[in-house]
């Protein structure tokens, strides 16, 4: 009788994995942690719900960024490179808005970023920004990107940040100001990986895609990488744009200022792409993201470039 029940077990057993291609289960846990969280929107103000944001139910996929602090390098450069920045013209097609537009180096960046969001469009996934701060902290930020606004959000108390278990930087219960964590973070201690990445924005790097498209002041470095100065030239125009506009940037919570992000691409409640940042200018590989949302492979980018989880994900027939 035991060795009856026994095989009776093993053989629905061997057909729960042709049960779970039909059955839904449960989500992931990630989408769990924030789909009851409210953030609220730059364009009205209007508390939304994250579980609301994309249609999950039809099983769309999204790029959710969780930005840094609003007046945050790694929000500036992240936004950048998603290319929320580009709005778009339906009769004339990508249109660029933006402060620097009279500055070539700008306008050449901002060209090539037209195109990086037009693979987002084209694959039906929207893009999602939800940032540490105010309302105004996130209309501030739009408006000198050129932000659309409805693909902002704020999180002022940080909740996404802290249900999906960001970092919260350097001895974070430590009684110590905010402004005095910065300056060891940027020296590395308690961000792995910001020293390599700020050395990087001097020093080139051979492996990455130039920033900005040619022909242009760098070609005389050679073309097809990313060259010596490349990355610190677009990091000296936005801590310009960003000191100059620092009070209407800075988050109203101090000890956000050291916060870190991370980006995950869902395919409705599923996690088919991850980043988690580790440090100051750590964040999501953009080009990983796009190759996330164009697949139907799960994967978890470790935040110096590599995968280090990849599985198939099995589709409903």
């Amino acid at each position: 009788m035991l060795g009856f029940l026994w095989g009776f077990g093993s053989a629905r057993g061997d057909r729960s994995g042709w049960n779970r291609r039909r059955i839904r289960v449960r989500s992931s846990v990630e989408y769990d942690a924030i789909c009851d969280v409210s953030v609220k929107s730059a364009k009205g103000g209007e508390e939304r719900r994250v579980g609301d944001l994309w249609d999950v139910r039809s099983g769309q996929k999204a790029a959710v960024v969780f930005l840094t602090h609003f007046g945050d390098f790694t929000s500036w450069e992240l936004g950048q490179q998603v290319g929320i920045s580009v709005s778009h013209d339906h009769q004339s097609g990508p249109r660029l808005h933006t402060k620097h537009s009279s500055d070539a180096v700008f306008s050449v960046w901002l060209s090539k970023i037209s195109k990086k969001i037009s693979l987002f469009d084209e694959k039906d996934v929207p893009v999602i920004c939800i940032g540490l701060g105010s309302v105004d902290n996130a209309r501030k930020y739009s408006q000198l990107l050129s932000v659309n606004k409805s693909l902002v959000f704020a999180d002022e108390p940080g909740n996404c940040h802290t249900a999906l278990g960001f970092s919260k930087g350097l001895a974070p219960d430590a009684d110590v100001n905010a402004y005095l964590k910065l300056l060891p973070m940027l020296a590395g201690i308690g961000s792995p990986g910001t020293i390599q990445e700020v050395l990087r924005g001097y020093t080139g790097d051979r492996r990455a895609k130039p920033i900005f498209t040619s022909p242009n002041m760098f070609d005389v470095l050679g073309t097809g990488y990313q060259r010596p100065f490349e990355l610190a030239t677009l990091r000296l125009g936005n801590m310009r744009s960003i000191l100059q506009n620092w009070d209407e940037l800075k988050p109203k919570e101090t000890e956000q200022l050291t916060w870190q992000g991370g980006a995950i691409v869902f395919k409705g409640e599923d996690v088919i792409f991850k980043h988690v940042d580790t440090g100051i200018l750590t964040y999501a590989d953009v080009d990983k993201m796009l190759e996330a949302a164009a697949s139907l492979t799960r994967a978890n980018d470790t935040g110096d470039g590599g995968v280090i989880e990849a599985a198939a994900v099995p589709t409903e027939p």
